[in-house]
């Protein structure tokens, strides 16, 4: 009878010259006694063995019976008994052989399948045994084109490895990679001529004693193999408006609000609305979210920018846009038409020729908008009726917010070619521009001196007395028209803005309280940051155009902060209906519900939502303590491997991060991890993770910002830069670094961050 699959394929590696550790098979009729005198005389000076099965079937083309028989490693002589009647009692009623060979206790093992997907090889390693990746654990993967070159390479945070020492098997976590390219070169090698020695692609089981690599086995590839696409994620820019645990309404509104903003993008720029609709697919997943957090899926970003011509420019005005850690490639399907490259030139140049008016035409209906909706009362709608208004606001606001899209990808392009004709520091010096931003601490200052002016209400933002506050602007119109005026322009405009379960000013007026009493006695600066002026016509020409329409851009996202603050209130208003209905236990239990879910017309009657929302409240309690990396790839879903907080301390004095706001400046240091105005202004450097426009109270009464994230166009960088405020940005951990009261001096231009 024939030896066996598994057997068969090794002696006929052994006799193509190829290194395999040595061995004897042991056929079916062969007795215990029989095997234990052949070992001793195949393999005299082999101290350990494998005992493996060689079934009848098993390792051909149809079927590999993988994992189906038993087998055993780090044998000693005296147990070969034993594990041969294993391997014979598994085989059942198949006849089979049994292998015993040399057991290799390995540095470097893993499983190599040479072809799969067209011409891509797929390489799993690990460091010690083989077993963790025979048994599916988690393993370094290395996805390998025909020619060797790496497309991809997945490394686990962390893996267990299986060694074999002093003849027993030890477990070790380890990280990093397991293989040198070198190594990947000579399995892939040995790969190929094992394909070519067998005619058709190859499972192989290899492994390194040292220098050395030992094939254990190779048998064809019987199942179809499906290589899970690599998608790539990044929170850098997103976490800006998005910080921390985001609540499901906030999540699937703002996953809408995507959708709905960039297919309009791509219609308004001359796509049809049918080829956008047939890939809906993409926009509907720009975001994704893990952990509660919220993430950019590089991916179909990558994919939206194929459909305009001039994909890799596309592509980099993304990448310089919303992330500050990808870059990578993936598999392009979308081709735009021959006729439409030759037309989107011209597209382009009319909508560069009449963009000023269309600026001008979004913000002044969606001021208009916004202004009706503020005396809109919400507290006598009916359900129906705040669906009706919900679509109002789809229409009239969000639906126009492709423009503000545009405009950002003119920010871009002028900023990358300004970076192209400016050194860092030339650029730092040039782009400072006023912006809506600082307008609010100009704001702040003259309402809290309006207020001051008068003793009664005054004592009540002192006392933190609403209902007091309230009388005093009932019995004083004009107090009440300040505060309306502040409110209509910066109402929207605080800590979280985007986030809808976020506490704003109506809701909780004390939040104002504390800015009008940390700028009763601010000073306003006077002086402006002396700007930098490029002798270069050419410059000074880019450098006009890239500050109108990055003026702009803070400009639109002041009142993106106000249409937020409107879908809030109609938000409230639905959760205190549904509460009142008793769908749901609390007001505040709809920021747990879907978008989908809050505007069907049966919500009112839905008593299952209650306990839909507590599942999910039970799940986000789960995500406090978790601590996701800001980027990271996956495959098939896989969550993000959790980031270790690093809490030491440099060992050097001067660290360094991204030059963000030029200048020089020493002082004690702050660490906040959420925004609030403490009630005594103690330090002088800001240290937090992420900024978002409602941060700039509190950066106006800094000297200088540690920011963990961010970028040169980051809300941090542009009000530290209009302020006059040194800023040093990307400085990873910088929270757990350093601790409040420490003096430190940090140096703008540089990016350093010294400790005194």
């Amino acid at each position: 009878m024939r030896a066996g699959g598994k057997a068969d394929s090794l002696k006929k590696i052994r006799s193509a010259g190829l290194n395999v550790p040595p061995f004897i098979v042991c056929g079916p009729t062969w007795s215990l006694d029989t095997i234990l005198t052949t070992v001793q005389k195949e393999l005299p000076e082999v101290q350990y063995f494998a005992v493996r099965s060689s079934g009848a079937q098993e390792d051909s083309k149809k079927q590999s019976f993988a994992g189906q028989f038993y087998s055993a490693v780090g044998v000693s002589f005296s147990d070969i008994s034993n594990e041969v009647s294993n391997v014979r009692t598994s085989f059942g009623e198949m006849e089979g052989s049994v292998i015993i060979q040399e057991f290799i206790a390995s540095d470097y093992a893993g499983v190599l399948f040479t072809r799969v997907g067209g011409d891509v090889s797929v390489l799993n390693a690990i460091e010690g045994l083989c077993l963790p990746v025979v048994n599916g654990e988690s393993c370094d993967e290395y996805i390998c084109a025909e020619d060797g070159t790496l497309q991809s390479v997945t490394i686990p945070e962390e893996k267990e490895a299986m060694r074999f020492r002093e003849g027993r098997m030890v477990h070790e976590k380890r990280s990093g990679h397991a293989l040198t390219s070198e190594q990947i070169s000579k399995v892939l090698v040995i790969g190929r001529q094992l394909e070519q020695l067998f005619g058709c692609p190859q499972d192989i089981e290899w492994c390194f004693r040292g220098e050395e690599l030992y094939i254990l086995q190779s048998r064809p590839i019987t199942k179809g193999f499906i290589i899970e696409q690599e998608i790539h994620f990044d929170s850098a820019n997103i976490a800006e408006s998005y910080s921390g645990i985001v609540l499901p309404l906030t999540c699937t509104f703002a996953s809408t609000v995507y959708e709905q903003v960039y297919k309009d993008l791509l219609i308004k720029s001359g796509i049809s609305s049918r080829k956008v609709e047939q890939h809906s697919t993409i926009f509907e997943n720009l975001l994704a979210f893990s952990y509660g957090r919220m993430y950019y899926n590089m991916n179909n970003w990558y994919r939206m920018a194929e459909f305009a011509p001039g994909y890799k420019r596309n592509k980099q005005n993304f990448e310089r846009m919303i992330t500050s850690s990808i870059q990578e490639d993936v598999s392009r399907a979308i081709r735009p038409h021959w006729s439409f490259i030759i037309l989107y030139p011209w597209i382009i140049a009319w909508k560069i020729m009449g963009f000023d008016y269309t600026c001008w035409q979004f913000k002044t209906k969606v001021t208009k908008h916004l202004r009706d909706l503020r005396v809109q009362d919400f507290e006598k709608l009916e359900y129906a009726s705040c669906i009706q208004l919900f679509d109002s606001i789809n229409q009239n606001l969000l639906r126009r917010w492709y423009v503000t899209v545009e405009n950002d990808f003119f920010v871009m392009t002028y900023l990358g070619i300004l970076g192209k004709l400016l050194n860092e520091k030339e650029l730092q010096e040039s782009i400072i521009f006023p912006s809506k931003a600082t307008e609010q601490i100009q704001a702040l200052v003259e309402l809290s001196n309006t207020l001051s002016g008068n003793s009664e209400a005054w004592k009540a933002v002192e006392s933190n007395d609403p209902n007091s506050f309230g009388s005093v602007l009932q019995a004083n119109p004009e107090l009440q028209k300040s505060l309306d005026e502040y409110l209509d322009i910066f109402g929207g405009r605080f800590a979280n803005e985007l986030k809808l379960e976020s506490v704003d000013v109506d809701e909780d007026v004390t939040r104002l309280f504390a800015l009008l009493k940390a700028y009763r006695t601010h000073e306003l600066k006077t002086e402006q940051q002396a700007l930098a002026t490029p002798k270069s016509l050419i410059v000074r020409m880019v450098l006009s155009v890239f500050k109108k329409h990055a003026g702009r851009r803070e400009e639109f996202r002041l009142l993106r902060s106000n249409t937020f603050a409107m879908a809030r209130k109609l938000f409230k208003r639905m959760g205190h209906i549904l509460t009142e209905e008793r769908v749901l236990l609390d007001e505040k239990d709809v920021f747990y519900l879907h978008l989908s879910e809050l505007m069907s017309a049966e919500a009112p009657s839905n008593y299952h939502l209650k306990d839909v929302v507590a599942k999910r409240k039970d799940e986000y309690s789960q995500y406090a303590d978790v601590h996701p990396p800001a980027y990271f790839s996956s495959r098939g879903g896989r969550p993000p491997a959790m980031e270790i907080q690093n809490t030491t301390q440099p060992n050097d004095k001067t660290i360094y991060g991204k030059p963000a706001s030029p200048g020089i400046v020493s002082g004690k240091v702050r660490v906040f991890g959420d925004f609030h105005i403490p009630n005594e202004i103690d330090f002088d450097i800001l240290i937090t993770s992420h900024t978002d426009p409602g941060w700039t109270p509190l950066i106006a009464l800094s000297k200088g910002l540690i920011i963990e994230h961010g970028g040169v166009l980051s809300h941090a960088s542009i009000v530290a830069r209009e302020l006059g405020v040194p800023a040093v940005i990307g400085i990873s951990n910088a929270m757990q670094i350093f601790k409040d009261g420490q003096e430190v001096r940090i140096d703008g231009s540089t990016g350093s961050i010294t400790v005194l």
